[in-house]
């Protein structure tokens, strides 16, 4: 919920914001996202994570939510709920 109205999201957007909330403050890695969004035998598009990230960001931007969502290059993705 954003601003006390439900915010509806595909799974694979529900599943990295999940991540990242459970690791508040702390860095979560580009493989550990991947890892929690696809099985052992799908096929991984080499930018899907960047992809989804792209898309949460706008949507939670446009609900206006007061999170932000900071790429660390090369290391992973840090929530910041300040």
């Amino acid at each position: 919920m954003v601003a006390g109205k439900p915010l509806t999201m595909p799974r694979h957007e529900l599943s990295i914001l999940e991540q990242l909330m459970r690791r508040q403050g702390r860095v979560v890695s580009k493989r550990d996202l991947e890892s929690s969004l696809y099985g052992f035998d799908d096929d991984i598009a080499s930018n899907s994570v960047e992809v989804h990230m792209h898309r949460l960001r706008r949507r939670l931007a446009g609900a206006g939510a007061a999170l932000s969502i900071t790429t660390l290059r090369g290391i992973g993705y840090l929530l910041d709920a300040s």
